[in-house]
């Protein structure tokens, strides 16, 4: 249980500390760019530890199709994997929980690259 949490604690991290060392940096903060690719990608190697953890405690044998969903279209994938593992009333619950989690995520966002540009500045940036 407490690797999901770190997992969970690691991407809000990143969704906060990518945008603010790039507005630190750059002064902006580019949709599609580097550093947002690069965010994206620990992002996704964190869902999917957090993926893992969450199937062995729950004992759900998934196969590669779920598997390479969770990797390709989490935001798809992670519903039907909800659903499939604790079914529906417990599923949907949880698909709740995880838009709650990622509407934080947008927030921390949004809060590192706000707190970059201020910051930027003021250092001489």
């Amino acid at each position: 249980m407490r690797s999901k949490f770190v997992a969970l604690g690691l991407l809000g991290l990143v969704s906060f500390i990518g945008p603010f060392f790039e507005a630190l940096v750059t002064g902006t903060v580019e949709p599609y760019g580097k550093w947002e690719l690069a965010e994206t990608f620990v992002g996704l190697v964190l869902i999917f530890w957090w993926y893992h953890v969450d199937k062995a405690e729950l004992g759900y044998r998934a196969g590669p199709l779920m598997n390479g969903g969770m990797l390709l279209a989490a935001i798809v994938a992670m519903p039907i994997y909800f659903v499939r593992s604790r079914g529906w009333k417990h599923g949907a619950l949880a698909a709740a929980v995880a838009l709650g989690v990622f509407a934080v995520l947008l927030g921390l966002g949004e809060a590192g690259e706000w707190l970059g540009k201020k910051t930027g500045p003021a250092l001489g940036g």
